[in-house]
């Protein structure tokens, strides 16, 4: 077999445009390979991001990373909204709420008066007491001036505290420990021989808040009366210690009084005018008396339209008159 060469040669007008072709081409090439790596890059890649966190500095990293452990921690320790943490510390109160409320109604208050009978054969008062409350007890005398309490004894589940203001004292602070707690106690008076003997008695509908024991004598502090009194308090008389604690009979006619402020009232009861005073009664005498610890002053009298009293030494005159007679 025979092969024939023949010579490469091109014209001389065909290598300079092929050169300039060559040219034109490479450029182009040069100056687009750039722009579509790229373009290529960033579509299929996805390398901006990894770019750009190239880009930022350690400060800013650390605050990122900061942030997004804050935001995971504050999901995960609170995971409930602001309006959810409401409503479940609403039902929280609630169900405390139910715990600590006792299951029956709060007792009653109420501040008395009593009159206490020095005879042996008489049924000692009763102080009723209630768990979670404090009751005052005073010791006065018939004159209303506090009767000093030299020593005390007691029986029963309560706790007594004694007023440290003075050497000696008048007042008792009694708190039942239990719910059903129930005793007595035994207290000797200055200067009196018999003891003064009371029942404590803890309930759920009544307390006494203050309880005020008058002795139907004179106790060592006792003011010299005005004028003669007369016919003195009857020992465990209750119609004055009715009187004496604001409360009026349901069947007494009450009195309109004149002439004096509204402190002082009056009605008639069981035949005998019962006026309630803060006042000295001067005139007409009066068959009893009795004096609160705070100077409140009932007197029993016999019916009479007049009475005088002193108000801090200046004479006052009032006028008791029956609201039938007013409304004819």
């Amino acid at each position: 077999m025979h092969y024939k060469i023949f010579p490469y040669k091109l014209p001389a007008f065909l290598d300079v445009r092929l050169l300039n072709f060559a040219f034109v081409l490479a450029c182009s090439s040069l100056l687009y390979s750039p722009v579509f790596a790229q373009d290529s890059s960033d579509e299929i890649f996805g390398f901006d991001e990894g770019e750009e966190e190239f880009e930022k500095t350690t400060e800013e990293l650390e605050d990122s990373f900061r942030n997004e452990a804050f935001d995971k921690a504050l999901k995960t320790l609170l995971p409930l909204k602001p309006d959810e943490i409401r409503t479940l510390l609403e039902h929280f109160d609630r169900t405390v709420e139910s715990t600590r409320l006792p299951v029956h109604p709060y007792p009653r208050p109420e501040l008395t008066v009593k009159n206490i009978s020095l005879d042996p054969g008489v049924t000692p008062h009763i102080v009723k007491l209630a768990f979670g409350y404090v009751t005052t007890i005073s010791m006065l005398d018939s004159s209303g001036q506090p009767w000093p309490i030299e020593d005390i004894s007691w029986v029963g589940d309560f706790l007594i505290q004694e007023s440290t203001v003075h050497e000696q004292t008048h007042m008792l602070r009694v708190s039942p420990e239990s719910k059903f707690a129930h005793g007595n106690i035994s207290m000797r008076l200055k200067g009196l021989n018999a003891p003064i003997i009371m029942t404590f008695e803890t309930n759920r509908d009544l307390v006494h808040y203050r309880f005020d024991a008058v002795i139907p004598e004179n106790g060592p502090g006792a003011e010299a009366p005005l004028i003669d009194p007369g016919i003195m308090l009857t020992s465990g008389d209750p119609d004055m210690s009715v009187a004496l604690s604001g409360v009026v009979p349901h069947d007494a006619d009450i009195l309109d009084v004149s002439g004096v402020d509204g402190r002082t009232t009056a009605y008639i009861y069981n035949g005998l005018t019962y006026v309630r005073t803060p006042l000295t009664l001067l005139s007409p005498g009066w068959d009893s008396s009795v004096t609160s610890a705070d100077g409140t002053k009932v007197y029993a009298l016999e019916e009479t339209p007049v009475i005088l009293l002193s108000d801090r030494g200046r004479m006052v005159r009032a006028h008791l008159t029956e609201r039938e007679e007013l409304i004819k």
